[in-house]
């Protein structure tokens, strides 16, 4: 029932909202040793200064969140150009269809058995066939399909990683829709990486951007953020790593919430898929 749509893709321009395009225009930053790069980041303290940067540390590769300096920030994320193409026809047919709709999303529960890179390693490849197991044989674009199973195990390998004292792992792959968190909030556990294979990702703020009495007493989102300018917006396919309250450090709880609905021209919802590995608690 899906079938493959037109090329070209969808584009929507949203004004007060600063898009992680706008890092990827920045010189990036050459492929070095873990130990280069650190000595190059050693002297980013705290959270950016600058008017323009976002709250989280852009990164080459989910491996240099294991990097110390990640520590001075409320999250991490790695911009990606996507390569499979405009899926969102593919995508609003999954959701049509009832199927990795968030109330019946794909979920599994991994072992974190991060000190021993071989059983974790096959693990995670089985569970990543179980994710994509309810897209096969739809139409689905293979490259989609190989990307999500790509992501589920380097980012999976690299948050166990992190987390070493976390039991467990929680992968989930969930076409998003009228469910979303539209509020401005903290996760109140320790830490979810999230990608958003279509339309737009997860927006965010720093720290210093945020009117904290509101946001602990449930205000409004307008009252929450003190500048509507300083809105930042993660790109379609970015890898996005968020530090919840309960995450180890003195700098966590990264302040977000999902993207505006977005509609078609025939007013029908624009459906996101979404794939999220969470650490709920560590031991």
């Amino acid at each position: 029932f899906l079938q493959t749509p037109p090329i070209g893709r969808c584009c929507s321009v949203f004004m007060g909202v600063h898009y992680w395009t706008l890092w990827r225009r920045q010189k990036p930053r050459e492929n070095k040793p873990p130990e280069e790069l650190q000595s190059n980041m050693e002297g980013q303290t705290g959270l950016p200064p600058e008017q323009g940067a976002g709250p989280t540390l852009a990164c080459d590769s989910v491996q240099h969140w294991l990097l110390p300096c990640c520590t001075r920030y409320p999250g991490m994320h790695v911009s990606r150009t996507p390569r499979w193409g405009d899926v969102q026809h593919h995508v609003d047919s999954l959701a049509s269809h009832g199927i990795l709709k968030s109330k019946k999303p794909m979920h599994v529960q991994v072992a974190n058995t991060a000190s021993n890179n071989q059983l974790l390693a096959t693990s995670l490849s089985k569970s990543a066939e179980t994710l994509v197991a309810p897209l096969l044989n739809l139409g689905m674009p293979g490259c989609l399909i190989e990307q999500i199973r790509e992501d589920a195990q380097e980012v999976g390998a690299t948050v166990a990683k992190m987390l070493p004292t976390a039991q467990r792992l929680t992968m989930k792959l969930e076409v998003m829709g009228e469910a979303n968190c539209s509020k401005w909030h903290r996760d109140n556990y320790v830490a979810r990486a999230i990608i958003t294979y279509n339309g737009r990702g997860t927006e965010m703020l720093r720290h210093d951007n945020v009117n904290f009495g509101e946001l602990e007493n449930r205000g409004s989102n307008s009252h929450i953020v003190c500048d509507g300018s300083q809105i930042f917006t993660a790109g379609t396919g970015d890898i996005l790593f968020m530090k919840g309250v309960t995450f180890p450090g003195d700098v966590n709880g990264l302040v977000h919430k999902s993207p505006d609905k977005r509609y078609h021209a025939n007013g029908k919802l624009m459906n996101r898929l979404i794939l999220k590995i969470d650490v709920k608690k560590l031991s």
